[in-house]
């Protein structure tokens, strides 16, 4: 996939900018009564934009990684949560791309460029790790059949297919389709989160769900092979915490230029005189820039990089890593500096600025940066290739 300035491009960054504007009016409320959303979901769906990286040999605009990552970054300064809802829809087109058949690609692509959303439903809780799936995707009297219990099924709700992780009969995960009113599934609302509260990342039951065989992909076997799969899943979550860093800047900004005092002993006459909260605001700018132009590099690396060999996956991986813990960083920082420079009237209930520290916090627990910062360690020093899954 490239990504280029074209009229394609423009456009679907001005859409994203307008989609934006208008969640942002009501983003603090709708996190505040834990919202499902269901309007601003459609809406941004919709747009097309969920369609942008469907790949052009079969209808799409093919725009890549750097144009899906300004889009995300666009609608999570916003709302993170509208944001972090199609992931896994941009994963699927990843995954279909990579190992589905040629008809599989074909029916699965025209539904998503008709407008169909896609979610996914993989993650469990209670097992010894995070891939430890306990859900099976079994053959029995002819028909396969999906059982077993999902948590974090971000988007779940909204989905017109829903991706179910599972193991078949000899223990290899797969990933079957089902329509979100397939009998047997129930989803329900029960994300509980201090944060990305309006994600629904809630459960999914599967109850002898039936599966037709023609909507069965591998999923072990996308990461066997060259693809950069948790690249390019790790890209998306980056962009979602720059976005929040961004909104987070921009709220200290105003508060800064709007309603805070200078300090007593600053001598200043507003709060946009201190200086320190002047080198406060370039400290905050200066990680942002660093963070979005890493960012924007490996995106475009992604883009324009012919995947061949191990190693070729392996140095994005590590970059792309590299880029999600300097985002990681600058929306954790960004969104808990807001406060201790606008100081303690920006704590009021009412205001809410807290939902960007609250879902900062929150995304960024997806999956270990600590475990980033490992792999790029062992990459450069030792010469060790990161593991292949969903987190590098």
């Amino acid at each position: 996939m490239k990504s280029m300035i074209s009229p394609q491009l423009s456009k679907s960054l001005s859409d994203a900018d307008d989609i934006a504007q208008w969640l942002r009016h009501s983003a603090s409320e709708r996190d505040q009564s834990r919202h499902i959303s269901t309007e601003q979901v459609d809406a941004y769906a919709s747009s097309g934009l969920w369609a942008v990286t469907v790949p052009r040999e079969y209808g799409g605009l093919d725009l890549g990684y750097k144009a899906l990552s300004q889009i995300t970054r666009l609608i999570a300064a916003a709302d993170p949560s509208i944001a972090q809802i199609p992931r896994s829809h941009f994963h699927i087109i990843d995954l279909l791309n990579a190992v589905a058949l040629p008809s599989q690609k074909q029916f699965f692509f025209n539904e998503i460029l008709a407008g169909k959303k896609f979610a996914q439903a993989a993650s469990e809780i209670g097992g010894k790790n995070a891939s430890d799936i306990q859900t099976t995707l079994t053959q029995e009297s002819g028909a396969w059949r999906l059982n077993g219990k999902k948590y974090y099924a971000t988007g779940c709700i909204h989905a017109d297919w829903i991706g179910v992780v599972a193991k078949d009969d000899i223990g290899v995960f797969m990933h079957a389709f089902v329509p979100k009113d397939t009998p047997g599934m129930e989803i329900k609302t029960d994300w509980s989160g201090f944060g990305q509260k309006v994600t629904a990342s809630g459960t999914v039951l599967l109850n002898d769900v039936v599966v037709d065989e023609e909507h069965i992909i591998p999923f072990t076997e996308a990461f066997l092979d060259v693809h950069p799969i948790g690249a390019s899943s790790q890209l998306i979550h980056s962009s979602i915490d720059i976005g929040i860093a961004r909104e987070s800047i921009d709220e200290a900004i105003k508060y800064i230029r709007q309603t805070a005092r200078p300090w007593v002993d600053s001598g200043a006459e507003k709060a946009s005189d201190d200086p320190y909260l002047i080198a406060g605001i370039g400290d905050l700018e200066i990680r942002y820039a660093a963070a979005v132009a890493m960012l924007d590099q490996v995106a475009g690396e992604l883009d324009e990089t012919e995947i061949n060999t191990d190693g070729d996956l392996a140095r994005l991986s590590v970059r792309v890593g590299i880029a999600k813990v300097l985002a990681s960083d600058i929306a954790l920082l960004a969104s808990n500096k807001l406060f201790e420079f606008a100081g303690a009237g920006s704590t009021r209930e009412s205001l809410n600025l807290h939902r960007h520290w609250r879902n900062a916090r929150t995304h960024t627990l997806h999956d270990p940066v600590r475990w980033k910062v490992n792999a790029i360690g062992q990459y450069y020093l030792n010469d060790v290739y990161p593991k292949r899954h969903n987190y590098i």
